[in-house]
């Protein structure tokens, strides 16, 4: 069986229609320790048990599907191996509740609203994911920069206008953006500019694949493969196999096909969502330097140790050059471009 990095457009939105109906009972889910909130047990949407023992157990959260595929761990049964896929899936939308920009309630929300200037008190939940999306933001000189939500905010209005923001609008926005204007310590977190809004889209979905990645570890369940449609984690291989096999697209019709152990790959930017503003073709991909999207319409895979680490780091080989991300990698261990191409 290969796995497809990518899912349909059609099937993503009827999963995700789906799986929230069906997965919000999981909200609230303490995933450290896999506990279930009282009442209702925990149920994916979908359930299915191969003849050769493999569970594969799919939900949504973070508006998008996640499937886990799992292998019994040793003493483990179906029920059991079932059941520690469902708490990892509930873990995705635990996590959704503190990492969301778009959810009101969410930890990262409260942060967004905060007054600047001071440090402002965060859980020790969204503190570790700022402190990891700094470490990238600043390995990348900021083309991962997690801090562009005015920015954001600004390129989506212009995309459905199709008119690009004014002068004066954009450097609002970027005055309150970059990554360099949040400092994150002992005492909580602190924004050095009015107006900064955080966004972890870019490595919010790879950050949640980890962590449930770790339960299912604490589970006793070794052999998995987490697929949240753009980033993907792989534990050991299946039994009496090298590895997971994962189809990535290559572009203009063509793939490349890898065996995938204990490592992840995202893949980020995709030329069908490009939009075309004053004769100009631009990506849903922000540019740090210019507030603006990309006017490359390149689709990028990167290969990483961590999915967390995989999904920043692809959001930033759409920014820099496909050189300059390739000299970064060969200085990172288990970090590769899998795939690079503009798709016109």
């Amino acid at each position: 069986m290969i796995l497809q990095v990518r899912m349909s457009s059609f099937f993503r939105q009827f999963f995700v229609a789906a799986g929230w109906l069906c997965l919000l009972i999981a909200v609230g889910m303490d995933c450290a320790h896999g506990a279930e909130k009282e009442g209702a047990p925990l149920k994916p949407f979908f359930c299915m048990h191969a003849a050769d023992g493999r569970v594969t157990a799919r939900g949504a959260a973070m508006g998008t599907v996640f499937t886990v595929r799992a292998y019994p761990g040793e003493s483990m049964d179906a029920a059991q191996t079932e059941k520690a896929c469902t708490e990892a899936l509930a873990c995705a939308v635990h996590w959704e509740k503190v990492m969301s920009a778009m959810d009101a309630e969410s930890s990262l929300a409260a942060f967004n609203a905060a007054e600047s200037g001071v440090a402002v008190p965060v859980s020790p939940e969204l503190k570790k994911v700022l402190l990891l999306a700094l470490k990238y933001a600043r390995l990348t000189d900021g083309a991962f920069d997690f801090t562009l939500g005015p920015c954001i905010r600004l390129w989506k209005k212009s995309r459905r206008r199709g008119v690009l923001p004014s002068r004066e609008e954009l450097e609002c926005a970027r005055r309150a953006s970059g990554w360099e204007k949040l400092c994150v310590g002992k005492r909580g977190a602190l924004k050095k500019v009015p107006g900064m809004r955080v966004d972890l889209g870019g490595i919010g979905k790879g950050f949640a694949v980890d962590r449930m990645a770790e339960l299912l570890k604490g589970k006793g369940v070794l052999s998995f493969f987490i697929d949240s449609t753009s980033d993907v984690l792989a534990g050991a291989p299946p039994p009496g196999e090298k590895g997971w096999r994962l189809r990535v697209d290559a572009g203009h019709g063509e793939g490349r096909t890898l065996l995938l152990s204990h490592a992840a790959v995202s893949t980020s930017g995709n030329a069908r969502q490009m939009v075309k503003i004053g004769g100009v073709e631009y990506s849903h991909v922000l540019d740090p330097h210019t507030g603006l999207g990309v006017t490359e319409g390149r689709q990028v895979s990167v290969q990483a140790p961590s999915a967390a680490m995989a999904d920043a780091l692809a959001t930033a080989a759409c920014v820099m050059s496909e050189e300059d991300f390739r000299s970064l990698a060969e200085g990172l261990p288990g970090v590769s471009l899998v795939s690079s191409f503009l798709d016109s």
